[in-house]
């Protein structure tokens, strides 16, 4: 039931405050809600055929609104497309994608793949952006070969296409449940961003998950050198253009909890903790996604990653987590979908009061699911209303307005290091010195547009690989 334009303009309102508080270290008036549908749950819901759907988002319109309306989160619960939260399988097939194919269930699936020898370190680290367009990205994507120049700008413009309409099709149903439901609008699109950490990004689709962690026994300090020339590329990727004090940079984190724990110190950590560092200096908050159980590393991660940030945990122990990482981040998640799944609805009822016990004390938690459900069969519907119903209703503070337990971000006060940022003038991406002198007319005032114009071609060709 949606609510009145009234209570839904007093809704937003408070959503917006309650955000301010956790992401200012003050107690909000209740715990926030961020709980999404994905579209595959959506699809199936409306009874759509699912292949049929993937080629026609706006399918699942009157479903979205439907579920949306019921759903009792603080954040927009549905979402226009996006190629990496929704990965909508035409634009992969028409740059024949390797790495993300169309599975007979409907669902885009992520088979290994490597595109990166292990004999090729020395060309990634000597110029990794010209290695990974020449080399890495038409292994991946044999739509784009760049010895048939006319083919591989029809598929990559139809590709672009086919997202954005992806795009259209979903943002009218988005911008009717943000309109109606009073959802927290977030940040500005230009206060967010979305990398991976170095070492991630390699093993992801350069080296594959098995090669990644056979090059850590026999090619070491290659993969180290690797994580260093690949950090500038991928804080230039992830670095919003205008950092926001609601915005952050979602970072999901793949190989730590596969690595030994020197491993995970040595080789993974070093480039990663730079960039967060760095992007705290910057007064950009990350919001990594801590995949797996990182019970073991949580003494790491406090002492090294920044105050402030939003940590999304998918498993361990909630007491030990909020007892290790409360004082300082934000938390969010850690709530098992499986008790959605498999319990009764007073059960559910039950078991969200405990948690919501152990995460609320001195602030700074945002709920949310330990992973996003990915089909009807993973969730049990009306368990989900009534989890988020008993969250808005248990979930509320006696001392709201009161300092958090947690820390404002960059307390550590980083300094910035220039060091970090990408050197556009390599010779092989848009140098606006040598664009000037080649048109002498174009006035300076040209160059952040410009710029910005190769940050998007980048951040195309980056995201391809993640």
């Amino acid at each position: 039931m949606w609510p009145t334009p009234e209570e839904a303009a007093r809704l937003r309102e408070e959503r917006i405050q309650i955000h301010s508080d956790i992401y200012n270290n003050i107690i909000p008036k209740r715990v926030p809600i961020a709980c999404n549908l994905p579209k595959y749950l959506i699809a199936e819901y409306a009874g759509v055929d699912i292949f049929e759907f993937q080629y026609h988002l706006d399918l699942i319109h009157d479903a979205a609104l439907e579920l949306s309306s019921k759903l009792n989160t603080d954040v927009a619960p549905y979402a226009p497309a996006q190629q990496i939260g929704d990965r909508p399988v035409g634009f992969f097939q028409l740059l024949k994608s390797q790495s993300f194919v169309l599975g007979n269930n409907g669902v885009v699936q992520h088979p290994e793949v490597t595109a990166m020898n292990d004999d090729e370190y020395d060309e990634l680290i000597q110029r990794p952006y010209k290695f990974l367009v020449d080399t890495v990205v038409p292994r991946q994507y044999k739509g784009i070969d760049w010895s048939k120049p006319v083919e591989t700008v029809r598929n990559i413009e139809m590709a672009k296409d086919f997202l954005q309409t992806a795009v259209e099709q979903t943002l009218p149903a988005f911008l009717e449940v943000m309109e109606k439901g009073g959802f927290y609008p977030g940040a500005p699109a230009s206060g967010m961003g979305m990398t991976e950490a170095p070492f991630d990004f390699l093993a992801d689709q350069l080296r594959s998950f098995s090669g990644s962690m056979m090059d850590v026994r026999r090619h070491r300090n290659k993969c180290i050198e690797a994580c260093d020339a690949l950090l500038p590329l991928l804080f230039e990727t992830g670095m919003p253009a205008e950092p926001h004090p609601l915005g952050t940079i979602f970072i999901p984190l793949h190989m730590p909890t596969y690595m030994r724990e020197k491993d995970f110190v040595e080789v993974w950590l070093p480039s990663f903790q730079k960039m967060m560092e760095q992007y705290a200096a910057r007064s950009a908050r990350i919001s990594p996604f801590l995949e797996n159980d990182w019970d073991r590393y949580l003494d790491i991660v406090h002492d090294t990653f920044p105050a402030g940030s939003v940590l999304w945990v998918e498993k361990g122990d909630p007491k030990l987590v909020k007892e290790k990482l409360g004082d300082k981040f934000i938390i969010q998640g850690m709530f098992p979908i499986s008790t959605m799944k498999q319990g009764t609805k007073q059960e559910c009822i039950d078991e969200t009061k405990k948690f919501l016990d152990i995460m609320m004390p001195g602030g700074n938690y945002i709920f949310n699911f330990d992973k996003l459900p990915m089909s009807l069969s993973d969730v049990n519907l009306e368990n989900w209303f009534a989890i988020c119903d008993t969250v808005r209703e248990y979930g509320v503070y006696d001392n709201a307005g009161e300092k958090a337990n947690g820390q404002l971000l960059n307390s550590e006060n980083f300094a910035v290091d220039n060091s970090i940022e990408l050197d556009y003038s390599d010779g092989y991406m848009f140098d606006f010195g040598i664009f000037k002198e080649e048109n002498p007319l174009v006035p300076d005032s040209a160059k952040e547009d410009m710029m910005s114009y190769m940050k998007k071609m980048l951040t195309f060709y980056m995201m391809l690989l993640m």
